[in-house]
């Protein structure tokens, strides 16, 4: 299951990087079992962007580049895995992203030093910023209606990754602090 694999291999990431022992090889596997599922979505996205016609009949595709595939993108590269391909796709596809994943994306592009492409995502996730400056605060009003029971439309964790995003790219601006206020 790519979701169980992604987010266990992402948790021993964060793990290792705060000085916990993670059993030896145990990343290696997850980083190759998600290497070979990028692949497999790459194939896929390559296909269903074929002209219908020229489609073979029994292959598996699919139009547009999803969350899973911003999750597992972000998550290789971490590892310094950057498939460029991908990172072509989903930024294509970004108007098909939740922000949670379009967050995603941001924090890869901005490891890659794709300043470019992380810029505009932050500006696209800003059309839904909304401020409170009598409180202080501000918010992403998320057009969720169709899928906040998936976990990539969770309204906390969106808001999470903006913040994650907004931390290594503008950490002292006014967006940040309000959003931490706001949660």
């Amino acid at each position: 299951d790519p979701q169980t694999t992604a987010v266990f291999l992402h948790g021993l990431q964060i793990a290792l990087e705060n000085g916990v022992a993670v059993v030896p090889g145990v990343i290696q596997r997850g980083i190759d079992w998600l290497s070979t599922y990028q692949r497999q979505e790459l194939e896929k996205l390559r296909i269903g962007r074929m002209d219908p016609k020229d489609r073979p009949e029994s292959a598996q595709w699919k139009r547009y580049a999803d969350s899973m595939d911003a999750l597992v993108y972000m998550i290789l590269v971490d590892e310094k895995i950057d498939n460029k391909q991908m990172r072509e796709y989903l930024y294509e596809d970004r108007a098909q992203l939740p922000v949670y994943a379009l967050s995603m994306l941001g924090i890869a592009c901005h490891k890659v030093e794709d300043i470019e492409k992380r810029d505009m995502i932050i500006r696209n996730i800003g059309q839904y910023l909304v401020t409170d400056d009598e409180n202080q605060t501000a918010y992403l009003n998320l057009p969720n209606s169709n899928y906040w029971w998936y976990w990539y439309g969770s309204e906390y964790e969106a808001h999470a990754y903006y913040l994650k995003l907004l931390s290594i790219t503008n950490a002292k601006g006014d967006t940040a602090s309000r959003i931490v206020k706001y949660l």
